[in-house]
């Protein structure tokens, strides 16, 4: 009998060390990770996004931790995450309207230092060298002088290098520190 308590205790273990084990510890309460216009929010919650469009949704997604209609995209988040995206019965254009809007949010994916930014956006992943030029395109969504390179990304997408009038290897610096050749 005492065998089986012994067995039983250090099974119980294992099996709690290993549902913890390498895993990134997941978020017990939405985080607000984007808000823009009319009460858009994108939450981070349980290693997802949801994307909510209204303000009485977004109080009972914080209080029941559920959206009642979604349309659902896995790996449509900025480093693959699965998006949630709140649904209205009675207006199918509803989800549609917040996954245009969410698609145009750029994203930080990655930085490092003040002189690596990549972003992703639009479907595209934005590679940009200067604080000045990110704090535009994250207002304007757009990079002035650019090197773009079709099917480079991760995934097959678009990258797009930011370019420098006065530096000729301003891109291929990025594009090396991104690691792709162009």
């Amino acid at each position: 009998m005492k065998r089986l308590i012994v067995l039983a205790v250090l099974l119980s273990l294992f099996v709690a060390g290993c549902a913890t084990t390498g895993k990134k510890a997941q978020t017990m309460t939405p985080q607000k990770i984007y808000s823009g216009e009319n009460h858009f929010i994108v939450w981070e919650y349980s290693g997802r996004y949801y994307v909510t469009g209204n303000e009485a949704m977004n109080k009972k997604f914080v209080e029941n931790l559920v959206l009642p209609y979604t349309n659902t995209i896995l790996g449509a988040g900025p480093q693959g995450q699965t998006v949630v995206f709140e649904a209205d019965t009675k207006d199918p254009a509803y989800a549609e309207g917040l996954m245009e809007t969410f698609n145009q949010i750029p994203f930080l994916v990655e930085s490092k230092g003040d002189n690596y930014f990549v972003y992703k956006c639009q479907g595209r992943i934005y590679v940009i060298g200067d604080p000045k030029t990110r704090d535009f395109f994250v207002e304007h969504k757009l990079l002035p002088l650019t090197k773009t390179l079709l099917g480079a990304g991760p995934s097959g997408e678009t990258v797009v290098f930011e370019e420098a009038k006065k530096d000729s290897t301003f891109a291929e610096n990025l594009m090396k520190r991104y690691n792709v050749k162009g």
